[in-house]
């Protein structure tokens, strides 16, 4: 059985896509990958492994709207004429994220298809991809689809009514399958040094404001004992600049990005996790997709039974309440996100085991598994 996995972003960015080539692999499946990915290392390591890798356009945020038009009309095309050529008679098609299902659903009508939202889906079709696919029907080609996989139950559902499916999709949360053997089990020596002795609260990801609010976080350190540290790690944006201009310390500290797996090294350091997730006013995605989020995150700090705070969303603080793997600031300031902080450091065992309980709750491989089975 071959695999053909579809994604006009970068890929190294999407955990749960290198899981499920990673588990494919392991059950012995075929897997060709049309897309790009940025680290080389990682393709050239797929590749070993008989991974047949097709690169294509990444869909570049930052470029003009005409350049994204031509750009994704090329991507359209490309894609199709691969997939034409690669599909067998046993084969899978996989289209991750709904403007993929906006793009190409000519393929779904002639393929087994599984689409995968990342997120509950864009509920209105773009002008450009209403003009690259003239003849698109959402709802049909949603249910045409041979399966459809959502990450979180509560989105699983909204989807299901939202497209009048006749099955609720399959959820699969976005449980990542790192080697951890590729692990130092020492930093550089600068970074060991910052941490030595210190009990880290841990921020990794991205600076979205004012979807991911960090000012209160940094804030909070001026109520807590000096053997806490907050550490804030992700790529550069002006978001993040604007953190370090005014929070940067001793006891704030900011780290690059790192690329997946070696953002662990980091992680498996953490005392605390740190999560936050707030609407946007005005979409109605936005706000079902923070209400209940279901970050790759809980899993890597919980891979390494570590407890978690974030502010009050149903999709953590059921989380945190069902294996008591962390807690929710209901008043998210500082003073109050601080008396949180210790409040798990006096009851931490119990924290740090619920947190692993939650991690030991989900078996990615068999969830992939079933999900291709007839």
């Amino acid at each position: 059985m071959s695999n053909i996995l579809v994604y006009n972003h970068d890929i190294q960015k999407y955990p749960p896509i290198l899981t499920t080539v990673k588990i494919l692999l392991s059950l012995g499946k075929k897997v060709v990958i049309v897309g790009y990915c940025s680290d080389k290392n990682t393709i050239s390591d797929l590749e070993s492994q008989g991974v047949v890798y097709f690169e294509t356009i990444i869909n570049d945020i930052k470029e003009n709207k005409i350049v994204k038009f031509f750009k994704l009309y090329s991507y359209k095309k490309k894609v199709e004429k691969i997939v034409n050529e690669e599909f067998k008679k046993d084969s899978i098609l996989w289209l991750y994220g709904n403007q993929n299902i906006w793009l190409l659903y000519n393929l779904v009508f002639k393929f087994k298809s599984i689409l995968y939202l990342f997120e509950t889906p864009q509920l209105k079709v773009g002008l450009r991809y209403k003009l690259l696919s003239p003849f698109l029907n959402y709802a049909d080609t949603m249910q045409k689809a041979w399966k459809v996989v959502c990450c979180e139950y509560n989105r699983a559902h909204i989807t299901k009514a939202y497209f009048n499916l006749v099955k609720l999709p399959i959820v699969i949360p976005n449980k990542p399958d790192f080697d951890l053997s590729k692990l130092k089990n020492i930093l550089d020596d600068e970074t060991e040094a910052l941490f030595k002795n210190k009990k880290l609260i841990l921020y990794q990801g991205i600076f979205n404001y004012p979807e991911r609010r960090l000012d209160e976080l940094c804030e909070s350190i001026q109520y807590l004992p000096s053997e806490y540290l907050i550490c804030i790690m992700g790529g550069d944006d002006n978001n993040k600049a604007r953190l370090i201009n005014k929070y940067e310390s001793e006891r704030v500290v900011f780290l690059p990005f790192k690329s997946a797996p070696y953002h662990l090294e980091i992680t498996q350091k953490a005392y605390i996790g740190f999560l936050s997730y707030f609407s946007q006013q005005g979409s109605i995605e936005t706000a079902i997709n923070t209400l209940y989020c279901a970050p790759n995150k809980i899993f890597e700090y919980s891979c390494f039974s570590v407890p978690m705070i974030s502010n009050d969303v149903p999709g953590l603080s059921n989380l945190f309440n069902k294996y008591n793997a962390g807690k929710v600031v209901a008043e998210f300031e500082p003073k109050e996100m601080a008396n949180i902080i210790l409040e798990i450091d006096k009851n931490y065992d119990e924290f740090s085991k619920g947190s692993l309980s939650l991690y030991n709750s989900v078996n990615i491989k068999s969830l992939v598994s079933k999900l291709i089975e007839k």
